[in-house]
């Protein structure tokens, strides 16, 4: 006899627990692999988004906010052309890409554009830019962090990037935080 409870250990129980979801696990899902996250977090949205919340906060009296989104927008612009160019040179096939080699070399094809992720690349340079103080702005740089973490888990659940991709794209915009913080700050009085 066939007992099909989704709690039943037998394989007809887990055949029908690997196609029956809850809704919250549809949701989950839903917003991972959803279209609308993927076209926010590519790098020219994220640099969009953050140069367009840099002018409205030139409307108002805000110094630190403004050179935060004012970093954010330029790390986010630099990541996501060093991303570019490093996803043409590189040329590593997609998880999806069925045929063809691993590595293919310099392309412009979008099979083989899969690292490093322009998505991941983006997001961390937005978050690497956050400055690292005491308070709120602690809890932003962890926020930040975790979408950063959340980018990466999506772009792999879908099959755009290996690990590996969101890895080197998160070090990316890591990196183009960091140039850009130490190129933006002021230099230290010259000492004789």
């Amino acid at each position: 006899m066939l007992h099909l409870r989704t709690k039943d250990k037998s394989l007809a129980g887990k055949i029908v627990g690997r196609f029956v979801k809850s809704k919250a696990e549809k949701n989950k899902q839903a917003l991972l692999e959803s279209k609308y996250l993927s076209a926010l977090t590519k790098p020219v949205a994220v640099t969009a988004i953050t140069a367009s919340a840099y002018a409205a906060t030139t409307l108002v009296d805000a110094p630190k906010t403004q050179k935060f989104l004012k970093r954010a927008a330029l790390s986010a612009a630099l990541a996501g052309g060093a991303n570019a160019i490093l996803k043409r040179l590189i040329g590593k096939k997609r998880p999806r890409a069925i045929r063809g080699p691993d590595f293919k070399g310099p392309t412009l094809k979008d099979k083989f554009n899969a690292m490093p992720s322009g998505h991941a690349a983006a997001m961390a340079a937005v978050a690497g830019s956050i400055p690292k103080s005491s308070g709120p702005l602690v809890l932003a740089s962890a926020a930040g962090y975790a979408a950063t973490a959340l980018i990466g888990k999506s772009r792999t659940d879908r099959d755009a990037h290996y690990k590996s991709d969101v890895m080197v794209g998160s070090c990316l915009g890591f990196a183009a935080a960091y140039l850009v913080s130490k190129v933006s700050s002021p230099a230290p009085p010259y000492k004789k």
